[in-house]
């Protein structure tokens, strides 16, 4: 069973029925929804599309809609896409003016000439092609392609002037987060964090009651990394977004500030998601490249909970060849003996019996040698501290409550399960046993840890473990 999640963004190539189906029956774990493109009705409309699917399939499938923040990006192009050629002259509008094409297109920031200067650098599609200002005129922006490329449809952009001004939240942040709350959504992916307030702002936004979506700041800027401890703590949930890190900061770094997130969020016991340009070939080629494969599978070795796929399943022309393959890659490297997690944030919540317990329970696994740690839950909060501890068998994340095991599709090694509410732990035991057995975590005459509130089924009791025979 792999253990490492698996999210893909749906698009054009994968939001009608027929596509999702495949692209869900080839083992995504959670779908993303990138808000920055599309309406909130077709977001809204794919959500409802997913969670029936999900249903027909007899999964938990998560579903994480990503805020567009303030991110600065191109506007529409005739036919999608174009190819930027080194020397030639480009125009960048700071006015809506139609679709773009090979000589010109539109942006999202309508001051744009105000932040620009003579010979700055503007970087688009996560910094694969590099503009050169040459003179401003009015609010169009005349610049010299350095490095040419393939442009497609609102791409982002990086413009550093304008970047450290803009506000966090926009209007349209505010439209998706409406939509999101609607749809009872899993996740919320927050664009260009800079610091901890930018998460408690869009926290304060939420319902006060039930279960609200768990919020995943998107590590994207040299700010979020200076204020990483502080995040980090006041998320739910963690994204090394790698393309807008690689521009802020210099490439050579990428690959050990993405150690190094992965290595903090594992100490801290948060879920991390490694995203941007995994299997980036596979968008037009059926086969990933050397070197994808090895990003991947360091991920893994690394410590991610979840691997991200964008473009690749979005806009693709193998959506599911690349899912597969993904799930292929991070199960190999899976089996290379890696040293247990022990989370420094172990008892810091102050709940120090809960986290002694789930790490007991994945000491006995190890020690009798079970063949998986069963743990009913109505907050999802168990099964994500025993999950922190990377016990090396399946975790069954059990709950009555279909939003408590949505937002357990993101986490490391846990399989989500339907349990009926308002059972005794006798009860509960016997049947997690059958739901774990149906789903082919454990067999007949298996040991089996089981991890419970000894004072019945309320949110905050975990205070036992107990191994038992299937």
């Amino acid at each position: 069973m792999r253990r490492t999640k698996i999210v893909a963004t749906i698009g054009p190539a994968t939001a009608a029925p027929g596509p999702l189906r495949q692209l869900l029956e080839a083992g995504v774990d959670v779908v993303r929804l990138n808000a920055a493109h599309a309406d909130m009705a077709t977001h809204s409309s794919n959500v409802r599309r997913v969670r029936e699917l999900a249903q027909v399939l007899g999964r938990t499938i998560g579903v994480l809609v990503d805020l567009p923040g303030p991110k600065i990006r191109s506007g529409l192009i005739t036919g999608d896409e174009v190819e930027l050629v080194s020397g030639q002259e480009f125009i960048l509008s700071g006015s809506d003016d139609g679709k773009g094409d090979a000589h010109h297109v539109a942006t999202t920031l309508t001051d744009l000439a105000h932040w620009v200067r003579p010979d700055d650098d503007v970087y688009l599609a996560d910094g694969a092609i590099v503009l050169r200002v040459l003179a401003s005129v009015g609010n169009d922006v005349r610049t010299e392609v350095v490095r040419g490329g393939t442009l497609r449809s609102r791409k982002g952009m990086h413009l550093p002037r304008a970047e450290a001004h803009v506000e966090p939240f926009t209007d349209r942040d505010a439209l998706a987060l409406e939509m999101a709350i609607a749809a009872k959504v899993d996740f919320l992916g927050l664009s260009f964090v800079r610091r901890a307030e930018d998460v408690e702002r869009v926290r304060a936004m939420l319902p006060k009651r039930g279960i609200r979506p768990a919020l995943v700041p998107k590590i994207e800027t040299a700010l979020a990394i200076d204020n990483l401890a502080d995040i980090v703590r006041v998320a739910d949930a963690v994204m090394v977004a790698r393309g807008d890190l690689g521009i802020q900061m210099p490439a050579r770094s990428v690959p050990l500030l993405q150690k190094e997130i992965i290595r903090f969020c594992n100490m801290a016991g948060k879920p991390v998601i490694t995203a941007t340009q995994m299997l980036e070939s596979m968008t037009r080629s059926p086969l990933p490249t050397r070197a994808e494969v090895n990003d991947v599978a360091n991920a893994v070795l690394d410590g991610t909970d979840a691997l991200m796929l964008s473009e690749e399943t979005a806009v693709g022309l193998f959506p599911n060849e690349t899912v597969r393959m993904m799930g292929e890659v991070a199960e190999s490297a899976e089996a290379w003996p890696r040293q247990r997690v022990v989370p420094e944030a172990a008892g810091a919540d102050g709940d120090r019996v809960a986290w002694a317990v789930a790490h007991a329970a994945v000491q006995a696994a190890e020690d009798l040698g079970v063949a998986a740690i069963l743990c009913p839950t109505r907050s999802g909060v168990t099964a994500h501290r025993v999950a922190a501890f990377r016990p090396r068998v399946p975790v069954a994340g059990i709950s009555p409550n279909t939003q408590v095991l949505g937002g357990l599709s993101l986490v490391w090694g846990v399989q989500p399960l339907v349990l009926p509410e308002n059972l005794d732990a006798n009860e509960q035991l016997r049947l997690a046993i059958a739901a774990a057995r149906t789903a082919g975590i454990v067999r007949e005459g298996d040991l089996v840890a089981f991890v419970f509130g000894s004072a019945g089924p309320r949110a905050g009791s975990t205070d036992s473990v107990r191994i038992v025979r299937a």
